[in-house]
């Protein structure tokens, strides 16, 4: 006891830098012996420990709701924002009534992007009866202006004034090795129905997959543009291309683009969005162009006050052409659900259920109109790994499952056969960060779609490992 008073009284005494006033006020608060595990070091060897020593004791003081502050307050000072965030959640998870882990939770919230949040924590801390009067003096100008810049900002909108726009942006490239590289069809025969009775005709190897390695870039720009009460328009390209295929016919690159009007409604203790999108997508295959749409979408995103999920009905069209091949061509309407739950600061599941008809615009289109159901699940999180924190990075799981179904026969050279397709694709992704703004990673991906049309059996898994940069 001797000594757990004599480490939180050097806590008080020792000068405290500027980032640390908030961050250690946890730590100044220091409780009974009787709230620590005995396993648990005192609050005076904290002070003196490495993160790596801070981790290695996580699973000691795993009840003890100021060592995760004082953890999260050193993370945070070492800039490892996702982490901090996690280790400050668990501080007060345990105790709520933590004032300095309140405000190092406000400043890692602020950083990740969630202004908003943060801000409601430190007005909360604000109108705490206990708060020093000192530290109030401090925080009371920093709150005021943050409104003000957002008050600022609002009429500025309101009075027409241009506002700027915020910009965002990736860079990723990648190498890896592909088991079907060219995307053909993974059969050995195909069966055809001719006047004088079947035929089986086998493929010829150039035909067949080609197992072979090639690069991966993508480049994603997106801007952000706010409006008066809450509107918002965004502006989002994306490019991305595959080399290193050109013996095997699999290079290819795609465009994207899309424009977004968000105007946000409220009602009670709910809230919604409606967000209205134009966009487009083009993708060539070597030189020419194999395919290129361009569609409209009307979503309302729901939220309900403390629900963990938000759920956004949505309904769509989309103009699809084969430039090509122009009797494919179609136009997909679609109805679509998503669910978004989120779970703590650094997990979040989203689930899309969707379907539609893709009404043939040529009569002769193989198959003629066909019905399409999809379904989408992909999880990210932050993940910790105290053993080894540079381990420590994001992880991403996606499954993606599409079922089509012909209303016609596809051709008569294969009998009255109406083509009913499934495709699966799943992935996973672990990158994690190696400097500010830098990520290395790995990606694993693996598709496969079975039909009762030969022709569109296909399957495929890669690995690309790679390199990401993010602006702030």
């Amino acid at each position: 006891m001797q000594s757990e008073q004599s480490g939180c009284e050097s806590l008080r005494t020792k000068p405290v830098p500027a980032w640390g006033l908030q961050a250690l006020l946890a730590v100044v608060l220091c409780v009974p012996s009787a709230y620590a595990q005995n396993a648990c070091p005192a609050p005076a060897a904290w002070q003196a420990a490495s993160l790596a020593q801070l981790a290695g004791w996580s699973e000691a003081c795993d009840d003890n709701a100021f060592f995760h502050a004082h953890r999260g307050a050193q993370l945070l000072a070492q800039g490892q924002t996702e982490a901090a965030a996690v280790a400050l959640e668990k501080a007060l998870l345990l105790n709520p009534d933590l004032p300095g882990a309140q405000l190092d939770y406000a400043q890692a919230l602020a950083q990740i992007g969630l202004k908003g949040s943060a801000r409601a924590i430190l007005n909360e801390v604000l109108q705490r009866p206990d708060i020093q009067p000192g530290l109030k003096a401090q925080l009371s100008p920093a709150q005021s202006a943050s409104q003000s810049a957002a008050q600022s900002t609002m009429q500025g909108t309101a009075q027409g004034t241009a506002l700027p726009w915020q910009w965002n942006s990736l860079l990723q490239t990648a190498y890896g090795r592909e088991s079907n590289l060219n995307s053909a069809t993974y059969t050995d025969s195909l069966t055809l129905y001719l006047s004088n009775g079947p035929v089986t005709l086998g493929l010829t190897d150039n035909a067949k997959p080609v197992a072979g390695d090639a690069f991966k870039t993508t480049a994603a720009v997106q801007g952000h543009l706010k409006g008066a009460e809450g509107q918002e328009l965004s502006v989002n390209v994306a490019l991305a291309s595959k080399t290193g295929a050109a013996s095997v016919g699999g290079n290819n690159r795609t465009a994207e683009g899309a424009v977004k009007y968000s105007l946000p409604m409220l009602a009670g203790n709910a809230s919604g969005v409606w967000q209205m999108a134009a966009g487009g997508t083009q993708f060539w295959l070597g030189n020419q162009t194999a395919y290129q749409d361009q569609g409209l979408q009307l979503k309302f995103a729901w939220d309900t006050l403390g629900a963990a999920c938000k759920w956004a009905p949505a309904i769509g069209r989309i103009d699809q052409k084969f430039p090509q091949s122009a009797s494919l061509n179609g136009v997909y309407t679609y109805g679509r659900m998503d669910w978004v739950c989120s779970s703590g600061q650094n997990r979040e599941t989203h689930v899309a259920l969707g379907g539609g008809q893709d009404k043939a615009q040529d009569t002769s289109r193989p198959g003629g109109n066909r019905t399409r159901t999809d379904l989408l699940v992909r999880h990210e999180q932050i993940v910790n790994t105290p053993a080894w924190p540079v381990a420590s990075g994001q992880l991403s799981a996606w499954l993606r499952y599409a079922h089509s179904q012909d209303k016609l026969a596809y051709s008569d050279l294969l009998g009255d056969l109406k083509s009913d397709t499934h495709r699966t694709d799943m992935g996973l992704g672990y990158w994690v960060p190696v400097a500010k703004q830098w990520s290395a990673g790995i990606n694993l991906e693996a598709t496969s779609q079975r039909s009762n049309n030969t022709l569109f059996n296909l399957r495929n898994s890669s690995v690309y490992v790679g390199a990401r940069w993010a602006s702030d």
